[in-house]
C-alpha cells in the first residue's frame, strides 16, 4: 500500500472509534459513497446507492451509510469518502481548473473515482475521456486485465455487468499499484434502483435478474476495493475465494 493511501486512511478515520467489523472511514465509523455533482445524470439513478450499500451491509462485514452524499469538487467533505461516483447521462461541461486540482489531490490522497455511463449514446463517453486526460495526463484509460483485484476483491467476477451490456470490460487508470479511476459503460447503478413499492425501477437487458445479480456483485466488489487495504493480487481473500471455487465446482 502506498504512503498516500496510508495517509488517506489515517486522515479519514481520525477521531473515529475502532470498528468491530471492518476498517471505518469517516467520523461516524460508517463507509459512505459520495455522488459527484457535475453535468447531467448525477441524480438520474435515485435509490441506487442506497440499495447497493444495503447489499454491501447484508453480504459483507462493512458498516455502511446507505444514503449517499452529493458533493462537488470544492466540498470540504470530499475527502471523507473513499469512493466517489460520477454518473453521467449526457455530454458534461469541462471541469474547472480548480476542480481538476481538487479531484487530482483527492485521487493522489487515496480516494477512488468510479465513472458510470448512463447515457444512451457516446456524448458522455467523449466528456469522460477528455476529463480523465486532464485529471491524470500521464496515463490514459486502459482496459482492466481479467485478473485485476477488483474482479476478486469479494466475489469472483468473470465480466463486468450492469443494466445494459455495452462493453465486456472496465477501463481504468492505475498509479502506484492502485487503480484510482474506474470507468464502466454498462450503466452499473441503473441496475440497482427500487421504486417505493419495492419493484425495480429499470429493466436489465438482456438477461434480467441474473444479470442484475452479477451487477450487484460487481458493485459490492467496487466498494470493497475502494474501502479495504490494497492487498497484493494473489492474497485477496484467498480462503474465501478457494471456498467459493470449491462450491462452484461442486454444483
Amino acid at each position: 500500500m502506498s504512503l498516500q493511501r496510508r495517509q488517506f486512511l489515517a486522515t479519514a478515520a481520525l477521531g473515529a472509534l475502532a470498528a468491530p467489523r471492518a476498517l471505518a472511514m469517516g467520523a461516524d465509523a460508517e463507509v459512505g459513497v459520495g455522488l459527484l455533482q457535475h453535468g447531467e445524470g448525477f441524480d438520474s439513478r435515485p435509490g441506487a446507492v442506497e440499495q447497493l450499500m444495503w447489499e454491501v451491509s447484508k453480504r459483507t462485514s462493512i458498516d455502511v451509510r446507505e444514503r449517499p452524499r452529493v458533493v462537488t469538487p470544492d466540498d470540504p467533505d470530499l475527502f471523507r469518502f473513499p469512493l466517489l461516483v460520477w454518473i453521467g447521462a449526457a455530454e458534461a461541461p469541462p471541469l474547472s481548473a480548480d476542480a481538476v486540482r481538487r479531484l487530482r489531490r483527492y485521487l493522489r490522497s487515496g480516494g477512488m473515482l468510479y465513472i458510470d455511463d448512463a447515457s444512451p449514446g457516446d456524448a458522455f463517453d467523449a466528456s469522460v475521456r477528455a476529463e480523465v486526460a486532464r485529471l491524470w495526463p500521464d496515463q490514459p484509460l486502459v482496459p482492466l486485465d481479467a485478473d485485476h483485484t477488483l474482479y476478486r476483491s469479494f466475489f469472483l467476477i468473470e465480466r463486468p455487468e450492469g443494466r445494459v451490456r455495452r462493453r465486456a470490460d472496465l477501463e481504468g487508470v492505475t498509479f502506484d499499484d492502485r487503480t484510482l479511476i474506474l470507468y464502466g459503460r454498462n450503466d452499473l447503478f441503473g441496475a440497482f434502483g427500487r421504486d417505493p413499492l419495492g419493484g425495480w425501477v429499470l429493466p436489465v437487458i438482456p438477461d434480467g435478474n441474473r444479470q442484475r445479480e452479477m451487477a450487484f456483485r460487481l458493485g459490492i466488489n467496487l466498494v470493497m476495493y475502494a474501502t479495504c487495504l490494497n492487498y497484493k493480487r494473489d492474497q485477496v481473500h484467498t480462503t474465501a475465494i478457494l471456498r467459493r471455487r470449491r462450491w462452484r465446482v461442486s454444483q
